[in-house]
């Protein structure tokens, strides 16, 4: 059997005039005459039981697609023969801008393609297997006509075509430009919406929205991304001004189509003006001007004035100029002004920094009667004023009558006299005097009054007390602090037989001298000078001179060098080369076990040549010694470097003695020995034995051995009553034999409580 017309692929919904079947997505009219018609886009399909597509069709349909497969048989749902049947596909659409397409066809048996009646594909035969082509055709913009014809000659029988747009280079073809663009602006939400009709394209990637401010100026892309339904909105800038919409339609391949007409909205005005710029505040005594650069787009400026920097600040003028004057102005007050720009919208900019202006006071009488006069430490100023009792005063000097004029005064003096202690001595200083107001507005000049300062002419008193002592850094020398007018002190100096020299000048007391010679005696003496630049007379002979000289410098011998030391039959020999230095009293040899030399400890009494022999060394340790040397000025070198020697040990016949390390009182009836393996014992020693005596004679006694077998470094002493007991460690090997004893027994004493 051949498959149904009505697969199950095919669209639901397709219209029809009046049914006579219903199929699976196809409905056949209930006569063959009956009319049909389809939507555009949509194929009207004719069925013919001929291959030549003639007479009346046996059914009509509408069909979404051309893919049939009728096997073997003919279609179902209609009365056709099984061979020699066919069907005509005809479609009536919009292509838009129109443009390259690729027809595509697959069919067995025969099947011709035309376009607006023009054959573009013609595979008109019987065949047994599907014969398949693909042609491109330009097919110009607009509506056109698609037919399809089919002929199903014998055995199976199956059809599929499509068409389809050209993406690529292979397409030049622009798309139509879009058609009914309408443009509206909310000023509630200053949206502006666009909406437009959609294109026929068949290749349609979308639309470009195109914006710019008035009826000029570039125009600016406001979708990157392509649009792809037909409404755009966005909130353009809220300044008032005219902005312009224009679209562009693009294809798949990026072909544009050329810019719609234009459409407007007009945007509400939300956008503030600039900040006012290039506030000033001036006072000519009267009124103050306050002015400003005008701000583009304002059509009107406020203006607020305070009487303090900060604020707060309050509406002082609306005005419509850059230039306000400000009558209300009060003399001597400070005001602070900001300002801000207004359009016709009521859109306000921000305040201006705020200016701030001193209002300007009258100018003061100037004084009268300047008289001045020298003395001998300072000129005096005198003047009268019969202005306002509240003003003070500002006197200014001047070298010559004619100036230039400095001001004496930092601040204004409120009397009717001025001291002038920087006059300088014996020259002339010429004087004026300014009134200064309340504000701190000046008067004009006084008249001009001269005087000259007499000058100190009495010189300082020598100082008292003068003292002089050597030191190796240098000669120091004191003396007593004068009391009367002196200002610093000099510093002479001079040899046994020559004259003197000023060296330094000082305002301390005290002085060291370290440039002179070693050894060499000079003479001092110290003169007064005070602010006048009086000094004080030099010293009678034999009077207000003090002697000093500079002592030498010892510096300590240099250390001995190239120090070696070597064991010889229990002994060390230690030998080193003499010290560089030329003054030195002879050597003290050093040893220690350890390398640290300080932890030395001296083996010899002063030697004066370069060689010591150490007597009887302890055995099985490693000895480092170090020399130093000693000069007449009993002066040590540093240490020498370290030489090494190692004592062996002899062979035992016992074990060695115990060296006792530490022995203390524990509690009121305890006493506590610690000990350590004595040198050299090799491994001798398996136990010790403890023993202890209240007589320092009698300790190592048998009847005295408090404990044995202790394999302990320790040993705690329990139970004693109050007394000094007397203790002896010895060393027992596996053999029994126990080593001597320590020379002199450990005394540790309980009598306190």
């Amino acid at each position: 059997m051949r498959r149904s017309l009505g697969a199950a692929r095919r669209t639901a919904g397709v219209a029809v005039l009046s049914l006579a079947t219903a199929l699976t997505g196809l409905a056949l009219p209930a006569t063959a005459q009956a009319a049909v018609n389809c939507s555009a886009g949509v194929w009207k399909a004719q069925f013919y039981a001929n291959t030549t597509l003639t007479g009346t069709p046996k059914a009509t349909v509408c069909d979404t697609a051309i893919a049939e497969n009728y096997g073997t048989g003919d279609p179902a749902g209609v009365k056709l023969p099984r061979d020699n049947f066919g069907v005509s596909w005809s479609m009536t659409r919009d292509f838009g801008s129109g443009g390259p397409f690729d027809f595509a066809v697959a069919a067995q048996d025969g099947v011709r393609v035309h376009l607006d009646g023009s054959r573009k594909i013609n595979l008109w035969r019987n065949v047994s297997k599907n014969q398949e082509k693909t042609v491109r055709v330009t097919v110009p913009r607009g509506v056109h006509t698609l037919r399809v014809d089919f002929a199903a000659f014998t055995g199976r029988a199956n059809i599929a075509f499509s068409y389809k747009s050209v993406i690529g280079k292979a397409d030049k073809t622009a798309p139509l430009t879009p058609s009914g663009l309408k443009a509206g602006y909310a000023a509630a939400t200053l949206k502006a919406t666009l909406a437009w009709s959609r294109n026929h394209e068949l290749d349609l990637a979308g639309y470009h929205v195109y914006r710019r401010t008035g009826g000029s100026g570039a125009w600016s892309l406001r979708t990157p991304k392509p649009v792809t339904g037909a409404t755009f909105t966005e909130v353009p800038p809220a300044t008032g001004d005219t902005y312009e919409y224009a679209l562009r339609a693009l294809d798949r391949s990026g072909n544009l189509s050329s810019l719609t007409g234009v459409k407007r909205v007009v945007s509400a005005d939300r956008t503030a003006p600039a900040a006012v710029a290039g506030l000033t505040a001036t006072h000519d005594g009267s009124v103050a001007r306050i002015s400003w650069s005008p701000v583009t787009g304002s059509t009107h400026y406020e203006v607020q004035r305070s009487l303090a920097p900060g604020g707060p600040f309050s509406f002082f003028s609306s005005n419509p100029g850059t230039v306000l004057l400000d009558h209300d102005a009060a003399v001597g007050v400070t005001y602070s002004y900001r300002v801000r720009a207004l359009d016709s919208a009521g859109n306000a900019s921000a305040y201006s920094a705020p200016v701030q202006l001193v209002t300007v006071e009258g100018e003061p009488l100037a004084p009268a009667n300047v008289s001045a006069y020298g003395w001998v430490d300072r000129s005096t100023v005198g003047w009268k004023y019969h202005g306002d009792a509240a003003h003070r005063f500002h006197v200014y000097a001047a070298d010559s009558a004619t100036g230039p004029w400095t001001r004496l005064t930092g601040t204004p003096v409120t009397g009717l006299a001025y001291e002038d202690f920087t006059a300088p001595v014996g020259q002339v200083r010429h004087y004026q005097v300014r009134a200064v107001a309340t504000r701190g507005t000046e008067s004009g000049p006084s008249a001009t009054a001269s005087a000259t300062r007499t000058g100190d002419v009495t010189p300082p008193r020598m100082p008292y007390d003068l003292d002089a002592w050597n030191g190796t850094d240098g000669v120091h020398i004191s003396w007593r602090a004068n009391t009367d007018d002196t200002e610093h002190y000099l510093v002479l100096r001079k040899p046994m037989f020559g004259a003197w020299e000023q060296i330094a000048v000082v305002r301390d007391v005290t002085y060291l001298d370290t440039s002179t010679p070693v050894d060499v005696q000079f003479g001092y003496t110290v003169r007064s000078v005070d602010a006048a630049g009086n000094v004080s007379p030099m010293p009678e002979p034999g009077y207000g001179t003090v002697y000093g000289q500079r002592l030498p410098v010892n510096e300590k011998p240099a250390a001995p060098a190239s120090v070696t030391a070597t064991a010889e039959s229990g002994n060390v020999k230690v030998e080193w080369t003499a010290s560089a230095s030329a003054d030195v009293a002879g050597y003290y040899v050093y040893r220690t076990a350890f390398a640290n030399p300080e932890s030395a400890a001296a083996v010899s009494s002063l030697i004066t040549g370069t060689t010591f022999t150490d007597v009887d060394v302890p055995a099985g340790t490693t000895w480092r010694y170090v020399v130093r040397a000693i000069n007449k000025r009993s002066m040590w070198s540093d240490f020498s470097p370290m030489a090494e020697a190692t004592i062996a040990c002899p062979v035992m016949t016992t074990p060695a003695t115990p060296r006792i390390t530490g022995s203390s009182r524990d509690g009121a009836s305890s006493a506590r020995l610690t000990w350590a393996v004595g040198a050299c014992d090799q491994g001798a020693t398996v136990s010790y034995n403890v023993y202890r005596s209240t007589s320092e004679s009698d300790v190592f006694t048998p009847e005295h051995r408090i404990a044995s077998d202790v394999t302990a470094l320790t040993y705690t002493d329990t139970g004693l009553a109050r007394a000094s007991y007397y203790y002896l460690i010895t060393a027992v090997a596996a053999d029994g034999t126990e080593s001597a004893p320590q020379a002199k027994p450990v005394r540790i004493s309980l009598q306190a409580p």
